[in-house]
């Protein structure tokens, strides 16, 4: 199974039957069933039975003394070397059939959308938390193309992405990094079938999540992190501005069942008495704010330095 995963992450892996020998008894039979591999495509090769690097050679067929065609490939050592048909078949993973079988051991019945072609496929979603998620699979996200690939997922970083072995840099994608998991980790073929191990999954996700809550709030993209922080900064001088309303009217007003009464008629909107308590509360209690009521009856204005007296200035402390 890590062999196939392996193979699904890399680019135009092709087993022929030297690799397929060596595989346990039935398994080639199996992963075709499951979909996990196919027939290789491209032009008749085979490789060299006699040499150690294997090396894959054009087939040339050619007819024998006895009437009957017989193949052959061009070796350096032999130069003209006998194979066999079986011997020029070759397999290579199946990404379609792989995202089929992936969200099948998922429990999901529709077929996977590829978004895009033989790279990224969107296959469900999933309970979690009283809401739902995404579920997505992704290969070669080691490649150089693979941003591209990755912004196709989206900013948020509440889709869980499946990878066949390699996770990707987290510079790979373009928001918050979203909860990654290498399906060589709890992928695996029992009774014939394509399992994925559910505990591990749901486990490898909420380590991811809090990872990513530990790690930053901030995506790892400088542009989104800037347009997030503006937003952010927007957020709170909003906050601060709609405290200073409320703390105000409480001074004014004397408690904050008037001040809510009194901004709701002035403002036209509900205020409740629980909204200006909060602000209270954000600006250090109600014993701050007397606090600062009793050091502000104290004017100083009379200047004790020359400087002071030219600017007229009034300083309260």
């Amino acid at each position: 199974m890590r062999l196939l995963l392996f193979a699904l992450d890399d680019v135009d892996r092709v087993f022929d039957h030297r690799d397929v020998a060596e595989w346990p008894p039935g398994s080639l039979t199996t992963a075709e069933r499951l979909g996990l591999v196919r027939s290789a495509s491209g032009g008749l090769t085979a490789a060299c039975p006699h040499c150690e690097d294997r090396h894959v050679e054009i087939v040339a067929k050619r007819a024998g003394p006895d009437g009957h065609d017989r193949l052959w490939i061009y070796c350096p050592e032999d130069l003209r070397v006998e194979v066999t048909p079986e011997m020029c078949r070759g397999w290579q993973v199946h990404p379609q059939g792989s995202a089929a079988a992936v969200a099948s051991a998922l429990s999901f019945t529709a077929t996977p959308v590829a978004i895009v072609p033989d790279r990224l496929w969107r296959l469900g979603r999933i309970p979690w938390q009283g809401k739902t998620r995404e579920i997505l699979l992704a290969r070669r996200l080691q490649d150089s193309d693979a941003a591209s690939v990755a912004a196709h997922v989206g900013a948020g970083g509440r889709s869980v992405v499946l990878v066949p072995h390699h996770v990707p840099d987290d510079r790979t994608w373009p928001g918050r990094v979203p909860a990654t998991i290498s399906l060589s980790r709890i992928a695996s073929i029992a009774d014939g079938q394509f399992v994925l191990d559910g505990a591990a999954l749901l486990s490898m996700v909420t380590e991811a999540d809090e990872v990513a809550e530990q790690r930053s709030l901030l995506p790892t993209d400088p542009e989104v992190k800037k347009r997030i922080v503006r937003q952010q900064v927007k957020a709170e001088i909003k906050g601060h501005l709609q405290d200073d309303v409320l703390v105000a009217a409480r001074k004014t007003f004397g408690s904050t069942r008037k001040a809510a009464a009194e901004l709701t008629k002035q403002l036209g909107r509900p205020v409740s008495k629980d909204q200006v308590q909060r602000a209270i509360d954000r600006s250090g209690g109600l014993e701050a704010l007397i606090d600062q009521d009793d050091s502000g009856s104290v004017d100083r204005r009379v200047a004790s330095q020359s400087r002071d007296r030219a600017k007229k200035i009034s300083q309260r402390r």
